[in-house]
């Protein structure tokens, strides 16, 4: 039986600036799926995973992806990426804020 459990990341956070969310150890997963969830009107958000070895420094993974102003959720799958996850948001600013909620799904 593979285990298997999703956290919530960001709870309906309002972003406006560049901003990546909190470090995730996710060293035992084999695989991983952020759900981001973007809420009323908003700003063109890029979305980019990212991978570290220590949650200290970090790489990108794979393409960023856009939420357009009308999407409301996307999803980003990553496998072999090592123990620590984020995610890094551009786009948002002071004038056009975005609220999102992230969550993160793993199966080990």
């Amino acid at each position: 039986m593979r285990t298997f459990a999703t956290s919530v990341i960001e709870r309906r956070l309002e972003i406006s600036a560049t901003h990546t969310t909190h470090p995730y150890e996710a060293g035992w997963a084999a695989e991983a799926v952020f759900f981001v969830q973007v809420e009323g009107d908003h700003p063109d958000l890029s979305v980019q995973a990212q991978i570290s070895p220590d949650g200290l420094h970090w790489a990108d993974r794979g393409r960023a992806i856009v939420l357009a102003g009308g999407d409301e959720i996307a999803a980003i799958d990553l496998a072999n990426f090592g123990g620590w996850l984020r995610l890094a948001f551009t786009g948002a600013t002071p004038e056009r804020p975005a609220t999102v909620l992230v969550h993160l799904a793993l199966k080990g």
